[in-house]
């Protein structure tokens, strides 16, 4: 498939891991983490070697994840890296066109990544799923518009007695949202190690009635240079709430640590509540830009695999998709509000839409509106007088985003 010598692709072996970490930490200049990744295993991995040498390696994390409040399987790519004697030789191309078929013929729809530089997964049919937000702010101005009272109060745990309880509240948080990954034991102990530079604290909010309905998981740190002070920075890794009385209680004690003279919160919803609430909100110096990458597999069976909350139907055409050539032709998708259904249906008749794979991965994940893929140029209207019926139809409830690096 385009490479120019005959190298061997593979799964890594257990004591070949080292390797692939190796190749990791260069790629990616992840000189300070001292330890392997404890969440990788070598069946999930898929390298190249030149004899005995990985010079190029990937990697698909088994997910499930919510999509407008279902469940699907999703393949999360990871670990993309090649030994810079070996580039411009196809070796990244084939890794991911064999994931491509892997993940294929173990029926999952989808692939997703954080893409390193945007261009070149784009160039294997990923398409720009959500938008990844930032804020980074000062807690002495994050005041709210109204003050309203909390009712409840915040209090720090350590990690055992927190951790079944803050399991129970992302699997609430997540239910009808949209790209957040089903966290498995995994993914909880790499985001809460034993070990580690610098600790991280778990606050966990519970209303009036003793209910738990937020937490937050952050570390603290002083900042480097001249500071008049305050000068330690909190940086909020995960923050789930079930309520609005929850966000604002869980807000207020974060932004009540008076030493603190900066919050860095990286993993923000794009729609998130601050922005509407605060007083002022440029405050929060929000910054955006790409986030979760995804790649339809399947895509009769990931149009299957989410909610429409409107009732209605679609006809729309997959562009050639070469790289997937199973997905090209046409689609019909029934909703009735509840339940939907899924058919190919004939290359003639009244077609709505037609769209690249790289256009319907960003409708299908509800990140961009089928009027707006039409006005850039992303998807063509064959019948324009739908376009608000199909935007209705295919958004969701909640902005689509991955609290999640991998």
């Amino acid at each position: 498939m385009g490479t120019q010598k005959s190298y061997q692709f593979r799964p890594a072996t257990e004591s070949e891991l080292p390797q692939f970490t190796s190749l990791m930490k260069y790629a990616f200049t992840d000189q300070d983490a001292d330890e392997d990744d404890e969440r990788m295993l070598p069946e999930w991995t898929l390298c190249a070697f030149d004899n005995d040498q990985m010079i190029a390696s990937s990697a698909v994390f088994p997910f499930k994840m919510r999509f407008n409040g279902d469940t699907m399987l999703a393949a999360g790519v990871t670990g993309v890296a090649t030994n810079p004697g070996y580039r411009r030789q196809g070796l990244v191309r084939e890794l991911m066109i064999r994931t491509l078929i892997q993940e294929h013929e173990k029926g999952v729809p989808v692939a997703i990544l954080w893409a390193s530089m945007g261009a070149i997964y784009q160039r294997f049919g990923y398409g720009l799923a959500s938008t990844h937000v930032r804020y980074s702010f000062d807690p002495r101005f994050a005041g709210f518009q109204v003050s309203n009272s909390v009712h409840g109060t915040t209090r720090l745990y350590e990690k055992k007695e927190a951790l079944p309880i803050i399991k129970n509240i992302y699997r609430q948080y997540c239910m009808d949202r949209n790209l957040l990954i089903h966290r498995v034991d995994r993914m909880w102990e790499a985001m809460l190690p034993d070990k580690g530079k610098r600790k991280q604290y778990i606050a966990i909010f519970s209303n009036e009635d003793g209910q738990p309905t937020a937490y937050g998981l952050y570390q603290t740190r002083w900042m480097e240079g001249p500071n008049a002070g305050p000068d330690q920075k909190l940086t909020l890794s995960d923050f789930c709430w079930l309520d609005i009385n929850a966000y604002q209680g869980m807000w207020e004690y974060l932004c009540a640590h008076d030493l603190v003279g900066k919050i860095d919160w990286h993993y923000v919803p794009e729609d998130d509540p601050a922005p509407g609430l605060l007083l002022e909100p440029r405050v929060l110096q929000r910054s955006t830009m790409d986030g979760v990458w995804l790649r339809v597999i399947d895509v009769a069976a990931c149009l299957a695999s989410r909610q429409y909350d409107v009732p209605g139907e679609v006809i729309l055409k997959i562009i050639e998709d070469k790289l997937c050539p199973w997905n090209t032709g046409v689609y019909q998708i029934s909703s009735t509000g509840e339940a939907c259904k899924v058919s190919r249906a004939g290359q003639t008749g009244a077609i709505d839409i037609e769209v690249s794979v790289q256009g319907f991965a960003s409708l299908v994940s509800g990140h961009s509106k089928a009027s707006w893929l039409d006005r850039i140029g992303r998807l063509n209207a064959t019948r324009p007088e739908r376009l608000a019926d199909i935007d209705s139809f295919f958004a969701t409830r909640y902005r689509p985003t991955c609290a999640n690096d991998f």
